[in-house]
């Protein structure tokens, strides 16, 4: 029997320790979603009088309760693994830390030490430091813990969830600090002891777990459609089990490994879960091959398949998992965003990779034919998202292998992408390129796909000189701001160094494609507004070989020198570019 139960946040936190499993998603909040929560809280502070205090609610809060108990000294601590508001939980007692932190540093005269012992007591349990209020048994779960107990930062922060941990220490630490600007310190504990109330679900039964989760979020606009997955395909799990306890824990034991694996992927970036589920959906429905299906009838496909077979439940986690992780590499791939910007782009990318009917070597001709033409289509035709939706859709279901063609006919699922690749690039004549990039701003308008083309050129020049720009280099440009790292010859701004260079059309001038080049940030902002000899110097000073070039090749800068740049860059685009010649 469900019993909810109506509590303010010093009660949900006594007598309690939470757990967040590995297969449940790490802490992933951003600041706008605690700055909601802080101004929750101020507003809650603001209308509050002496004679009447309110009450806010907070969330609901989902907890499984598997009977596991800690003992300290006399006291016994319930362990509940939170399945539903851990991000709002964990948020708080973050709070409730960044507040022990600045006790600490203004408790003159032992002033606060009773609210310093109650949020010590409260946040590590033990004198050994052995029981923390909440822990989490993913990769950061150390960075969590030596907040909490010591009140430090990681020493390093490699995966998104690190970074969004280490954000909310400081997003919770800045808000502490301002609100002591304006308020008394203790009002802000008395208030998320006493004011803030949560409904809390304790379920002893994990099959209904899942159940809970799923109604509470029906509606759900603010749990990410790959935690409504996973929550639908355990509960599918526990209910066609047919009350066998040794199927079902076979099947549980594997579910939260694929899950596991799942949460390490995503927390290594933030990787949006609609796009996991719908690619998932798509790929593994042998009907859907002309569009990525819509999130709610792929959530609906894939509830459907594994209840008509149990089995595919873990089938399907598998599928999720390697989709996963192929959209993880490729948003960890910064050089080749400009082509993996649009959907259906990074979907028959995943499906090339996840194909089993083709060789490696054959991938990896795939993938290049798939980058060229892409890029050709969206970056120099620039082609918004619903241009050839259905080919590239229907070109990754043909490549994984979803028709009638049978499997010995392996080779012409290789044979026939790559056809009607080169076919798509074919149909984007490389003649018909340079009207478009002399007529359209480069700068402002191509972002990420100005910097693969410049990228490209330099990896071209490369290939003709003894010196090349190092990878580690490279991934400090690609790291920062598209505005840092392109270098205007031409300066944005007027300047008696540039008098007569360009007497019309400026703008035009200043962001076309021949009066840019790719530079350092530090070397950018050093040659600024400077004149061209002086930007030369600069140029020279670099490890590029495109910005040496341009000493090498113009005495002076002007709208003719710009004009003859462009048409450069377009012939080495028409050459770059070509497949089989066209």
């Amino acid at each position: 029997m469900l019993t909810p139960k109506y509590l303010s946040f010093d009660e949900l936190l006594q007598k309690r320790l939470f757990e967040i499993p590995s297969y449940q998603r790490a802490y992933s909040w951003d600041t706008k979603q605690r700055k909601d929560l802080f101004n929750d809280i101020e507003k809650l502070h603001n209308s509050n009088d002496t004679t009447e205090r309110k009450s806010h609610f907070m969330a609901t809060v989902v907890c499984h309760n598997d009977n596991r108990n800690e003992t300290y000294d006399t006291e016994l601590y319930n362990v509940v693994n939170i399945v539903d508001g851990q991000q709002r939980i964990t948020t708080l007692i973050i709070l409730l830390k960044a507040i022990e932190k600045k006790l600490d540093a203004i408790n003159q005269d032992n002033k606060y030490n009773r609210s310093l012992n109650y949020i010590r007591d409260i946040l590590v349990k033990d004198d050994n430091k052995r029981l923390v209020l909440i822990q989490t048994n993913h990769s950061s779960s150390t960075i969590l813990r030596e907040y909490l107990i010591q009140g430090t930062y990681p020493r390093e922060i490699n995966t998104h969830a690190a970074k969004a941990l280490n954000s909310g220490f400081k997003d919770c630490e800045s808000f502490v600090d301002d609100w002591c600007e304006k308020y008394e310190i203790t009002d802000l504990l008395i208030l998320i002891r006493n004011d803030l109330y949560f409904i809390l679900h304790i379920i002893e039964d994990e099959a209904t777990v899942y159940t809970v989760f799923e109604v509470l979020n029906s509606r759900g606009l603010a749990v990410d459609w790959l935690d409504k997955c996973k929550s639908m395909l355990m509960g599918i799990a526990f209910e066609q089990s047919n009350n066998n306890r040794i199927m079902l824990e076979d099947k549980l034991h594997w579910l939260r490994e694929y899950w596991t694996r799942i949460y390490e992927e995503i927390g290594v970036l933030n990787i949006d879960g609609k796009d996991i589920v719908t690619f998932t959906a798509t790929l593994y429905n042998p009907h859907q091959n002309s569009k990525i299906m819509k999130i709610d009838a792929a959530m609906e496909y894939l509830k459907s398949v594994c209840i008509e077979d149990v089995e595919n439940v873990l089938e399907v986690s598998k599928w999720l998992y390697d989709v996963t992780h192929q959209l993880k590499l490729i948003e960890q791939n910064n050089k080749k965003k400009a082509v993996n910007k649009v959907i259906q782009a990074r979907f028959l990318q995943v499906a090339i990779k996840l194909s089993s009917h083709i060789s490696p070597a054959e991938e990896d001709e795939l993938l290049k034919i798939w980058e060229l033409t892409t890029f050709r289509v969206f970056g120099l035709y620039r082609k918004d998202s619903r241009h050839l939706v259905g080919e590239y859709v229907r070109s990754g279901h043909f490549i994984m292998g979803f028709d009638t063609t049978p499997n010995q006919y392996a080779n012409a699922r290789f044979v026939k992408t790559k056809e009607k690749l080169i076919e798509i690039a074919h149909q984007h004549p490389l003649k018909d390129i340079g009207r478009i990039l002399k007529e359209e701003k480069s700068y402002g308008i191509w972002n990420s796909e100005l910097r693969y083309f410049l990228y490209h050129y330099e990896k071209e020049l490369s290939k003709n000189q003894n010196f090349y720009f190092s990878e580690k280099n490279w991934d400090v440009i690609w790291s920062k701001n598209i505005d840092n790292t392109i270098e205007h010859i031409y300066p944005q701004q007027d300047s008696d160094n540039w008098k007569g260079k360009v007497i019309k059309n400026k703008d035009y001038y200043r962001h076309v494609l021949g009066n840019l080049i790719l530079l350092p940030s530090r070397l950018n902002s050093k040659a600024s507004n400077s004149d061209f000899k002086t930007k030369v110097e600069i140029y020279n000073s670099s490890d590029i070989n495109a910005a040496k070039e341009i000493g090498q090749l113009y005495s002076d800068w002007d709208y003719q020198k710009i004009n003859t740049r462009t048409e450069h860059l377009i012939k080495f685009a028409q050459s770059f570019w070509s497949i089989d010649g066209k």
